[in-house]
C-alpha cells in the first residue's frame, strides 16, 4: 500500500477498512451516516467521547497513544549529555502514565472505538464524572475532525 492510501484508510484491530478523515474531506460532502472518522461534524452531533476506565493492565496501551500524540522533547542539558553518551537524538518519549498515576487518566471511546486518553486535572473523587480534564490525547487516526474535550460526556 502507497502512503497516499496508507493515510486514505486504515485497518482495525477487527480486520475492517476504515476510512479517515482525509478520505471523507478528499469525497467533498457529508454523507449524514455517522462516519467514525467524519470531518464534517454531523457524527460530533450524535455522538460525544464516553469516558472508559483504564486498568493496570492497559497501561502500555495507553503510553503508546500518548507517546505517539505528545512527543516530550529534551532539555539542551539532557540532549548533550545524552548526545555524548549515545549519539544525538532529536527528542525522548517517556512513560506518562504509572501504575502509581493511571487512576488520573481513562479512555475515551467514540462510537464504541477508543480514541483517546484523557487525563484528569487532580484526584478529587473516585469517579471520573465532573473532574476537570487536564488534556486530551487523541489517536493519530482521530486528530483532524474537530474533537476535542468539549466533547466528552461526563
Amino acid at each position: 500500500m502507497d502512503n497516499n492510501n496508507s493515510e486514505l484508510t486504515y485497518t482495525n484491530d477487527a480486520g475492517e477498512t476504515v476510512y479517515t478523515s482525509a478520505f471523507l474531506k478528499k469525497r467533498g460532502t457529508c454523507c449524514k451516516t455517522n462516519c467514525l472518522h467524519c470531518p464534517y461534524g454531523f457524527t460530533l452531533k450524535n455522538h460525544s467521547i464516553e469516558i472508559v476506565e483504564m486498568n493496570n493492565k492497559q497501561i502500555k496501551f495507553a503510553n503508546e497513544i500518548v507517546r505517539d500524540t505528545m512527543p516530550v522533547e529534551q532539555s539542551a542539558l539532557g540532549a548533550s549529555l545524552l548526545a555524548g553518551a549515545f549519539g544525538k537524538k532529536d527528542e525522548i518519549r517517556i512513560h506518562h502514565i504509572t501504575k502509581t498515576n493511571f487512576s488520573n487518566f481513562a479512555f475515551g471511546t467514540f462510537k464504541g472505538e477508543v480514541c483517546a486518553v484523557i487525563e484528569f486535572s487532580n484526584k478529587l473523587s473516585e469517579s471520573h464524572a465532573g473532574r476537570p480534564i487536564k488534556k486530551l490525547y487523541l489517536k493519530k487516526e482521530f486528530q483532524d475532525q474537530g474533537l476535542g474535550p468539549e466533547h466528552i460526556k461526563n
